[in-house]
């Protein structure tokens, strides 16, 4: 298999739309108990490694009170499975898969994600399943990606890595990858197409750049 024809997909906003989850209970703690929250606070610690979310809660000390009580609900959707589905993406995963070998990343403990999947009736290759809990440093550090090449015998500058977040975008920067960002939730602000290879405001033009990698390599 063609080296280029290697993708890393983050499952957790690709497919199931975490992020919106985590948004949805920051919402409800922002109204309970009165404090602004925002949107950049929120991508910030989203899938941030524990060392960022301690600096943020050093900088926020009024939000950092309920990050235990984020964690514990949004552990809670997810092991029951109270999550949506996003079946265009997994539409386009189904044609990718036809040529590209997809490596799945989570921030999930594997156990969850593998149990999620199931759940909801979806099967991966366990082999092709990398948590963001098996490296040292999570994301915005690259170690995840540099793990997949790894494991992979690949150089990290042959992986493209799609993500929708802050810092998954800048870990694929750091880990000299192809980062292509997604604008699920946040539009690409000077940031973001600071660290990405590629910005797409919509799924469609993403799959069209992507199937267009297809033939160039063909």
């Amino acid at each position: 298999m063609n080296l280029e024809k290697t993708l890393i997909i983050t499952l957790d906003d690709f497919i199931f739309n975490l992020y919106k989850v985590k948004d949805m209970i920051w919402d409800r703690i922002q109204n309970e108990h009165q404090i602004q929250i925002s949107n950049e606070f929120r991508m910030a610690y989203y899938d941030a490694h524990l060392e960022k979310r301690e600096k943020l809660g050093r900088e926020y000390p009024r939000i950092a009170l309920y990050f235990n009580e984020l964690e514990t609900e949004f552990n809670r959707i997810v092991d029951e499975a109270l999550v949506e589905i996003n079946e265009e993406h997994l539409n386009y995963l189904k044609q990718w898969k036809q040529v590209y070998k997809i490596i799945y990343c989570t921030n999930l403990k594997l156990e969850r994600m593998q149990s999620l999947l199931n759940k909801l009736g979806l099967t991966i290759e366990d082999s092709h399943l990398i948590s963001a809990k098996q490296v040292l440093n999570a994301k915005p550090e690259g170690d995840i990606y540099l793990k997949v090449a790894r494991l992979f015998n690949l150089k990290t500058n042959t992986l493209t890595v799609i993500d929708s977040t802050l810092n998954g975008i800048q870990a694929a920067y750091l880990a000299n990858t192809k980062g292509l960002y997604l604008a699920q939730f946040f539009e690409a602000n000077s940031t973001i197409k600071k660290f990405a290879y590629a910005h797409f405001k919509q799924s469609k033009d993403l799959n069209h750049y992507v199937l267009n990698l297809i033939n160039q390599s063909e």
